[in-house]
Parts: C-alpha cells; sequence; structure tokens
C-alpha cells in the first residue's frame, strides 16, 4: 500500500497545476462523527486560493490545524481538520 507523510500533501496542495490554479486531488478523512468520508476533486481554496506560497495562508494552516478547500464538483468551499486526513490521491496519510 502506497503511503505519504502529511507534510507532503500539504506542500503538494500548494503546487499550482499547468494553469497557475490550485491543483484539484482526492481526499479521504473521517468526519468529525467518526464516520469515513471521501472528496473525488477538492483544490485549495478558501483565502489563499490562487495564492501560491501565501505565508499567510501558510501561518493560519498552522495555527487552525484547518484546510481551506473547494469540492470541484460542487464548486463549494468547505474545511478539514488536517488531523481527520486519511487519504491522498489514494495513498494513505501518515501523521507521525
Amino acid at each position: 500500500m502506497q503511503q505519504i507523510h502529511i507534510r507532503t500533501v500539504l506542500a503538494e496542495l500548494e503546487l499550482p497545476g499547468p494553469d497557475g490554479r490550485p491543483r484539484a486531488c482526492s481526499l479521504g478523512y473521517y468526519k468529525t462523527d467518526g464516520t469515513p468520508g471521501t472528496k473525488a476533486a477538492v483544490r485549495k481554496g478558501g483565502q489563499a486560493g490562487g495564492q501560491v506560497g501565501s505565508g499567510k495562508f501558510r501561518y493560519n494552516v498552522k495555527a487552525t490545524g484547518t484546510l481551506q478547500l473547494v469540492d470541484c464538483r460542487r464548486d463549494r468551499p468547505f474545511s478539514l481538520k488536517i488531523s481527520l486526513l486519511t487519504r491522498f490521491n489514494g495513498a494513505r496519510i501518515l501523521h507521525a
């Protein structure tokens, strides 16, 4: 089974796609009630959407432990706690 470290996941979310916009990826996670969930296509969003390498975005991620994302299929923003992420593009996320 393929594995990826959470630091690598956070770095991958910062990388722009060929058009300069944030790249889409798939995520697996646990909801706050403990049930598993998935999103087939999400991209980085929120206040830093499109601002690759923004120091303010990085600070907020570290301070709150929350990622601001956009569901590409519905074009709706949402947030996820980093500690609840389980999969990134099919690979299991290592938090330790």
